[in-house]
């Protein structure tokens, strides 16, 4: 379960809606291991099939910066992140 309330989850998934296509969207950290706090964070990592263009990343970044969301979104690319790091993910999270 994704420790965020529903209003919350939708517009991160309109957001994610209007600049990803195609991918799947792994959420990971304190929102999904039960630990998180209302301040926490939400990670996200995105799994395409080739790694994501700066621009596009950038975008999408500055789309959840400029939402009315009252916490901070971490977007990581899958392709950019270490394997140390995927093994982490891949131990806990949630499909968005």
């Amino acid at each position: 379960m994704i420790d965020l309330p529903q209003e919350q989850l939708e517009t991160v998934r309109r957001i994610l809606s209007g600049h990803v296509h195609g991918a799947e969207i792994r959420v990971f950290g304190s929102r999904v291991q039960g630990n998180a706090k209302p301040w926490s964070d939400l990670d996200l990592v995105i799994i395409g099939n080739k790694k994501l263009e700066l621009g596009a990343l950038g975008d999408l970044r500055e789309a959840f910066e400029e939402s009315d969301l009252p916490i901070r979104i971490d977007v990581l690319d899958w392709h950019s992140i270490s394997s140390e790091f995927r093994k982490v993910i891949q131990a806990r999270f949630e499909l968005l």
